[in-house]
Parts: C-alpha cells; structure tokens; sequence
C-alpha cells in the first residue's frame, strides 16, 4: 500500500505510539473575555489583512473546516472550543445514532486506529487547525484566521508522520459526505493516484472546497510528480508559503500553474505539544489558506466552492517576488475576498 508522507517536521514521540487516547472533556468549551497573549506574534494575521476581514466575519459555527492529518488535541484549549460536535452522536454509547457508517463520531473520526477519538501524537494536527480556527479571546496564544469557524479532525497520519493514501481518501469522502465547508490537505506524495484525484473530485461535488499544500521540497513542481498538489480541479487551491518579506520560503515546492497563490508559511505562531512555538513549511500556508476559505465561507454561504476558489485567486495582492513562481503571482488577502464574496455583483470575477 502506498505511503504519504506529511509535509511536516517534528519529534517523533515513540513512546507515545501506544498510549490509549484521552477522553473527550465534556463540557465542550472554554470561555474567556480576555485577549490572546501572543496574538502580536502571529504576523501572517496582518500579513493577510484578518483583521480588516474580521470587521465583517470572523466565522461561523455553521462553517466547518476539515483537518485531514494527525488528528487534533480535541482538549486543547486552542481549538476544543471550536470542534465541531454531532449532539446526536453524544454521549457515545457504540450505537452510530445517525447511521452514516461510523459510530460515535462525535468530532471526526480516527482512520489510523478505526475509532471515534482522533487524538494527535505529532502536534502537527493541532497546530493546523489552530492556525485555520483556533479560538480567539480566550485568554490563550494567538487565533486561528477563522476563530469562529468549526473543526472536524480527521486522522490518517501515526505518531510517525506517514499514512496510508487509501486512509486519506476515506477521510475525503468522509468530509466531503458531512458536506463540510473546506478540507485541507497539509501532505504531498509523489505519483499521480486516480482514487485520490477521485475523492477530490466527490469533494467538488458536494460544493467542498479543497486547500492543498505544495510541499517541502524547494522546487519547481511542474517538473515534478507531487500529489495531490499538482491536480486540476475547480475546486482546489494549492498553496506555497511565503516570508514577512513576501518572499518565497527557501523550502517550499512552486509552479506558475499548478501552484495558485502563497500565503504565510513561515515562522508561524501555534500550539505545538504542550507548549506554543513557531513552525515553518506549506503546511501551514495551507492552514492558514483553509481558514481564509472559512471566512469568504462564512460572509457568503451561498457561493459555491468553484466560486470561492475564483475569489481568492482574484484578489491576491500581486506581489513582484511571487510573479514566476504561481499561476496568480499573487499572496493571499482575505480581506479582499471577503469583500468580494459580499459584493452582490462579486465585481472582482469580473476584472
């Protein structure tokens, strides 16, 4: 069976391979009128005009995005606030109460073990999906670029980093079924792979949006068999990861039409393990994109997922350093979408 390997850089946790995963804490949620302690550390915020946007969304709970990595600290105070629970599935009791195939999905789903608790052993789950929708004024790091949209953890990568293809297309069609907002995939394999493009191509037809990174590997990916980055679907975005300086990271994979925009992916402020650090990679330039899809999501529901797609890559900021190296030129402004996505006439497909 063929491996993926995330696009990803940690420890590896050995002992923490076998270790019986955590009850989900119940109540759901964290409250806190307080600011984010660290929230001027997360430069990428500024960088792509958030809080411009936040004026006029900063989410909805009816806007879900799903992780397809590590799983999620579901406990976590970053993010337990923002999952997204099936009331109908709780308590678990080993029935599948809404008879979709899984029982007691509660949150997501763990395709590595087969189980309702899709408990990340990397950090890098987590660290995902708290840049995309991490909780915002509750008194603890920073904020995701979605703070007020819903996650759904989908797990298909071990404590080691590596799944299972076959794994990653179940938890695309699980997603796409649960008719979520926006996916994002933070992994790249090489080799084109029929059953994949396949899952994605469900995705688009449940109107799901799907953000991919580009890679790690520092290179022009047009010459190069990475997947699933290199798909051609209306309803995906692939993704590089750019500086402050809005230069391309000295690590991330590019091409002028395979790649469509960058976004922030360096020195990135998140929750890593039991401690908040800075990470780099298109991984989070994809988490960070994934979170921008919640927002123009969120300000506009009935857009389509093509149409998301299209408002995004309209209304980057051009930016000379990225000219050669996406098919836009351009790094994400989600301000600018936003405003796009509630301008009736979305005058910027128009342009």
């Amino acid at each position: 069976m063929k491996k993926i390997i995330a696009v990803l850089t940690f420890s590896v946790f050995l002992s923490l391979a076998n270790a019986s995963n955590p009850s989900l804490q119940h109540p759901f949620s964290s409250v806190d009128t307080s600011s984010d302690p660290l929230l001027k550390k997360a430069w990428h915020l500024k960088k792509i005009n958030a809080y411009r946007a936040w004026k006029k969304t900063e989410g909805s709970k009816k806007t879900t995005l799903a992780v397809i990595d590590s799983g999620i600290n579901y406990n976590h105070p970053e993010v337990a606030p923002n999952l997204k629970r099936k009331v109908s599935e709780w308590p678990s009791n080993g029935i599948d109460k809404d008879e979709n195939g899984f029982i007691d999905d509660i949150i997501g789903w763990d395709f590595v073990k087969g189980t309702f608790l899709p408990f990340d052993r990397t950090g890098h789950g987590t660290f995902v999906a708290a840049i995309a929708a991490g909780a915002k004024d509750n008194g603890v790091g920073a904020s995701g670029v979605c703070p007020k949209c819903s996650l759904m953890p989908l797990r298909f990568l071990n404590y080691e980093g590596l799944g299972d293809t076959e794994d990653a297309i179940k938890a695309i069609y699980y997603a796409a079924h649960e008719r979520v907002a926006a996916i994002n995939l933070s992994f790249a394999g090489e080799g084109y792979d029929q059953e994949l493009f396949d899952a994605i191509n469900t995705a688009r037809q449940n109107d799901v949006v799907v953000v991919v990174s580009s890679g790690n590997d520092g290179e022009n990916i047009e010459k190069q068999g990475i997947y699933p980055a290199k798909f051609k679907l209306p309803n995906q975005l692939t993704v590089a990861a750019s500086t402050e300086e809005d230069e391309l990271l000295d690590s991330s994979n590019w091409g002028h039409t395979s790649v469509h925009l960058a976004a922030p992916g360096d020195e990135i402020i998140g929750p890593w393990l039991d401690k908040w650090d800075t990470n780099s990679g298109t991984s989070f330039s994809a988490a960070v994109l994934t979170g921008a899809v919640g927002l123009v999501r969120s300000a506009n529901p009935k857009l389509s997922a093509d149409q998301v797609v299209n408002i995004i890559k309209a209304t980057v900021s051009k930016i000379e350093a990225q000219a050669k190296k996406t098919a836009t030129g351009g790094i994400l402004d989600v301000a600018a979408a936003v405003d796009c996505a509630t301008d009736k006439k979305l005058s910027c497909l128009k342009n």
